[in-house]
């Protein structure tokens, strides 16, 4: 449980770039399977500490455009896990109160994978307590485009003039448009960078880089980041 932070001062909306699985395998020389099934332990924690914070929604990096460059065999490991999990996990996702959502483009995913996270997302719809958002197959930057050819699509078609394309406009066309921006973004592994992650989001967000592997994880780790948040002060520019 949090201490010594007030609820003023919990994020709304936190994202997390969930790295580290493979290297954490690495080190302790297992297959890089087990460090997938780790992160999805960790992936429960963070959900568990979002929950005891009071966080409203966790979204995190699952699987980003360029991670098709990874071998077949690991592609085949996350797809064949991801499927698994979106079965496994479902019980527990409901009886937390949590929704699920995903962005990116699913429709590249194998098939058991695709239907197992579309199932996930219909039977977890009725729950508010947490809203978990799954980025998968994402990229900021192919979401930016995405919504523009959207925007240029109407201009074209004359359901849009030039002159009313705003902020709003293109917040429309994104793949969350109901989605406050996140608050704040945790990284584990180390690494300072956000990986083509939230591009357009992430203007005013508070970043956090952790040294810890993704799969060592804890809920504890969730709330040190929300108590480190709380002490910080946000300017947006003023």
């Amino acid at each position: 449980m949090l201490n010594a932070v007030s609820l003023a001062e919990v994020p709304e909306h936190v994202a997390v770039i969930m790295d580290g699985n493979r290297r954490w395998a690495h080190e302790r020389g297992v297959p890089v399977a087990e460090g997938y099934r780790r992160g999805v332990v960790a992936l429960r924690q963070a959900v568990r500490g979002a929950i005891d914070a009071g966080v409203r929604r966790l979204t995190v990096y699952g699987f980003s455009t360029e991670n098709w460059a990874r071998t077949t065999s690991e592609i085949n490991v996350v797809m064949q896990l991801c499927a698994a999990c979106a079965r496994t996990e479902r019980a527990s996702l409901v009886e937390q109160g949590v929704r699920v959502e995903a962005i990116g483009d699913l429709e590249a995913f194998a098939f058991p994978a695709r239907a197992g996270v579309r199932d996930l997302v219909r039977s977890t719809a009725g729950n508010d307590r947490l809203v978990l958002t799954l980025a998968l197959n994402y990229s900021g930057r192919a979401e930016i485009l995405r919504a523009v050819r959207s925007i240029a699509l109407d201009a074209a078609a004359g359901r849009v003039r030039p002159a009313d394309i705003d902020e709003e406009a293109l917040r429309a066309r994104m793949y969350a448009p109901h989605a406050p921006d996140p608050d704040l973004l945790v990284r584990t592994g180390g690494d300072y960078r956000i990986s083509n992650f939230l591009l357009y989001q992430l203007a005013y967000t508070e970043l956090m880089t952790l040294p810890i592997m993704w799969p060592d994880f804890t809920a504890q780790d969730f709330t040190n980041a929300v108590q480190a948040f709380g002490q910080r002060r946000r300017r947006y520019g003023g």
